[in-house]
């Protein structure tokens, strides 16, 4: 529920949080940016001390979701590890409910859960639905209170999806009852299915590519999907493909490149959205024009092209890492506008990694050692607290999420809240 303006304004002044809940990956349209005021402008000398750690998890790189006071995330179920499962939290990190949804991915050596469910608030009280797409491409809806299946949907096997040897990992869309999947398919790059049933609405006409882990992302009553290859445009009310563009040409050509996935939602502002790949190919933005159904590429930047880490948008700038190879990269800010190379700047031997931002702060979690830190937004790379994490198993891959001033952080096996509201 929203407050009147007037409340919260005076809520405000005293500190308090004002927060929405986070009910896909990366918060609101996967943009990475948390609408969350009052937080600390600097982190005690040692680092943040966890309200609580969850250290009995399955392990996975799931990133977390907070809705009504739950949290919820992909995990190696808790009693057969050869089956991805959806797990339920509380707000102090205890399992309510955990609900398999189909064998762990055999095609990589990560034979763990990647993706994030989606949250999807129902018309009437108990029809509140999770959708959660699991790496080998059946896609779940469950019911929120018990992890119960409302039903399943194989699109793998439906849509003859061109799989890469890394699965699946998107974050479905939501909106106006249906759910919108990229599958990549020999029948379809897009469908979009009833949430209430599971059944088919439509589908778009397909293109020949690979699967990627990108999340889409809308503008209005467009989606943009982001495959192997190509950037493309769907029409939500029909399924039409409005637009579809080679972003390896677009980036400058096609690089060489060994196994590899794009996995970064693009990012939006307005009608201009910017697409970031890693591997040295670069990032590109394009404009939707007032046609609605056109698209114009803007500028092309060697900078910055994240690898899985996400970027953000702060007043005109674009913040996030670059990649330099799988374990290494830089940190760089780009003009909004025109594409300009504003920093591009090591974290002393640290490197790359997620990039997020709440209360017109940055909050980077680099890969290679697990370090997490709160930094100004800038002219250059400006790190104002930061340490180092101590829990957890595998990669630092998950992206945090930042919900009522507690900052939810996810290694493998492991889960931990920081409470960084102000006091």
């Amino acid at each position: 529920m929203r407050l009147p303006l007037l409340v919260l304004a005076v809520l405000c002044s005293f500190g308090v949080i004002f927060a929405e809940d986070v009910f896909r990956f990366r918060g609101d349209n996967s943009q990475g940016k948390y609408n969350e005021t009052g937080l600390l402008d600097i982190w005690p000398e040692g680092g943040l001390t966890p309200k609580w750690v969850n250290d009995d998890l399955g392990e996975g790189f799931s990133s977390v979701i907070k809705v009504k006071g739950r949290i919820y995330l992909g995990c190696v179920d808790f009693n057969d590890t050869q089956k991805e499962s959806v797990v339920c939290l509380d707000l102090n990190g205890k399992p309510l409910w955990q609900q398999p949804v189909g064998a762990v991915w055999s095609g990589s050596s990560y034979p763990i859960p990647r993706g994030t469910p989606t949250y999807v608030v129902g018309a009437k009280p108990g029809e509140d639905r999770l959708l959660a797409l699991a790496a080998n491409g059946e896609l779940f809806c469950l019911d929120v209170t018990t992890g119960k299946p409302v039903w399943s949907k194989d699109v793998v096997k439906t849509y003859e999806t061109r799989m890469s040897r890394w699965g699946m990992a998107e974050g479905v869309v939501a909106k106006d009852g249906l759910v919108f999947v990229t599958v990549c398919g020999q029948k379809a790059l897009v469908v979009a299915l009833r949430i209430a049933d599971g059944t088919e609405v439509w589908k778009s006409e397909p293109i020949d590519d690979i699967v990627a882990y990108v999340s889409p992302v809308l503008i209005e009553n467009r989606l943009i999907v982001v495959t192997e290859k190509y950037v493309s445009m769907i029409d939500v009310e029909n399924g039409r493909l409005l637009w579809s563009s080679d972003f390896q040409q677009d980036s400058g050509g096609p690089i060489e490149r060994v196994e590899w996935s794009n996995c970064n939602p693009p990012l939006v502002k307005g009608n201009w959205f910017f697409v970031s790949q890693g591997y040295d190919q670069g990032g590109v933005m394009y404009e939707l024009l007032p046609d609605g159904e056109s698209v114009e590429k803007r500028w092309f930047s060697k900078t910055l092209d994240a690898h899985h880490d996400g970027v953000v948008e702060i007043d005109g700038r674009i913040y996030g890492s670059n990649w330099r190879d799988n374990s290494s990269g830089q940190w760089c800010c780009l003009d909004w506008e025109t594409g300009k190379t504003v920093y591009d700047e090591a974290w002393g031997n640290l490197g790359k990694g997620v990039t997020i931002t709440a209360d017109g702060k940055l909050f980077l979690y680099e890969e290679k050692r697990g370090t997490l830190a709160l930094a100004k937004p800038g002219d250059k790379l400006e790190i104002v607290s930061s340490f180092r994490l101590d829990f957890g198993t595998k990669e630092h891959w998950p992206h945090p999420v930042i919900s009522d001033g507690v900052l939810y952080v996810r290694r493998g096996n492991a889960l931990a809240a920081f409470d960084i509201s102000k006091k």
